[in-house]
């Protein structure tokens, strides 16, 4: 295994996107792209007198998200994104320590699930291809492991954002049960009963997910990727979304992009099982926050062709320098 030099990162830069296009959502986070050489590796740095193994390159986004309790109001009274009243609580030391326990959890699903796998090309890429100075005509072009960085506790004034957190008071849910999802929560304003997975309301069966981890999917949104059908574009996806401009959608197709269509509602497992849509899976399509990111630090090699993959590629490869 590499030795991680977190301390001192290749690059890193402040990452933000304004736009819904492209399947994706407004996000902010850093990004920082450590070196994964053993010591003896490879080495970016001008005289060095070390060359042996040599390791993938890792990619993290550092997403701080404040976690601030609401406190009940006079009538305590929580409105869901669907606009909903729910009875709230004050939260309590013990209750808000577990749920944001909970919450690390989820967040830490997204490690360990792609890299992304260098283009092949044989043209040397000056911006990120590694020369090695005792091997003047060959270069190493390193793999990359992606990984999700979430911290919890950060300081108001360097939050990327800030998230809401209703306690449920499950007492007064009157006859719905005290169940994940029956507070609709979204990307900026979660509930209490958030940090369990929850079986999505379509009922069990061999063409729907069986659990939704609301957290997770939520951070999801942060890095950027929206609902799967906005992902992949699917054609009833396509068709919510162009029925809520007009004002005509209804039903599965209510409410566009955020429509259960664009959750991959009625569409088979396969899709409507993704994290970004009613399920925990997780595909080579969830990595494109880390593509986006990579493309942004280094434009130059926006055409080269990178690759997500879900299984561990090697450290990368080796090029042969011509004259």
């Amino acid at each position: 295994m590499p030795t991680w030099y977190n301390s001192a990162p290749a690059k890193s830069t402040p990452y933000s996107s304004s736009t819904y296009t492209g399947g994706s959502v407004p996000a902010s986070y850093d990004v920082c792209l450590h070196p994964g050489f053993s010591p003896g590796g490879a080495s970016r740095y001008p005289g060095s007198t070390v060359q042996s193994t040599v390791a993938e390159y890792k990619l993290t986004l550092k997403v701080r998200l404040k976690l601030r309790q609401m406190a009940p109001t006079l009538i305590p009274i929580t409105l869901d994104a669907d606009d909903k009243p729910f009875w709230t609580s004050p939260w309590n030391n013990s209750s808000w320590q577990q749920f944001v326990g909970t919450a690390a959890a989820q967040a830490d699903m997204w490690n360990n699930k792609f890299w992304l796998q260098a283009p092949s090309t044989p043209t040397f890429i000056p911006e990120y291809d590694i020369l090695v100075k005792e091997l003047p005509n060959r270069a190493f072009r390193p793999n990359i492991r992606c990984a999700l960085d979430v911290n919890l506790n950060p300081t108001d004034s360097t939050a990327h954002r800030t998230i809401n957190v209703a306690n449920l008071d499950v007492s007064k849910l009157g006859g719905q049960a005290a169940s994940p999802g029956v507070f609709r929560s979204h990307s900026l304003l979660w509930d209490s009963l958030d940090g369990v997975p929850w079986a999505f309301p379509w009922g069990a069966g061999a063409q729907n997910p069986t659990v939704h981890p609301v957290i997770a999917h939520e951070i999801g949104h942060l890095i950027g990727p929206g609902h799967i059908g906005t992902i992949l574009k699917t054609p009833l996806c396509e068709v919510a979304q162009n029925l809520h401009q007009i004002g005509y959608d209804s039903g599965d197709f209510e409410g566009g992009r955020n429509s259960h269509v664009c959750y991959g509602g009625g569409q088979g497992v396969a899709i409507s099982g993704n994290i970004m849509g009613a399920g925990d899976a997780f595909t080579v399509h969830n990595a494109l926050p880390w593509i986006w990111s990579l493309l942004y630090m280094f434009p130059k090699t926006m055409g080269y062709g990178w690759r997500a993959v879900l299984r561990d590629p090697g450290p990368g490869s080796w090029l042969t320098l011509t004259a």
